[in-house]
């Protein structure tokens, strides 16, 4: 989303360089993306989100934040460490515990 969020688009080199890993993988990667209709682009051109895109990247962003404020704040990881496992914990975690995480942060929040 910080790359192809931006009224500029993000760049397969950028994305490439950002992630560490090669163009190649970037260009599959992207190419299922187009298919789900996350993103649009044109050959050899910059990288958008769609609306559908822009929406889901903001679901990860969220649930990102919270694991990341979940480690910090409850169970007092260091920043750095909540930073790395909040990115592994995000793809794996099912729908129904991140809702109760994300409803459990908000209520702490609130206090």
């Amino acid at each position: 989303m910080e790359l192809a969020g931006t009224d500029e688009g993000a760049r397969t080199t950028d994305v490439a360089a950002r992630l560490g890993v090669s163009k190649a993988s970037v260009n599959q990667a992207m190419g299922l993306l187009v298919e789900h209709g996350l993103i649009s682009r044109e050959k050899y051109g910059p990288v958008y989100l769609t609306e559908a895109g822009r929406d889901a990247a903001q679901a990860v962003c969220k649930r990102h934040r919270a694991i990341k404020s979940f480690l910090i704040s409850v169970l007092g990881v260091d920043e750095s460490v909540a930073e790395e496992d909040a990115c592994q914990i995000e793809h794996v975690v099912s729908k129904e515990t991140m809702t109760g995480l994300i409803d459990f942060m908000e209520r702490e929040a609130g206090r």
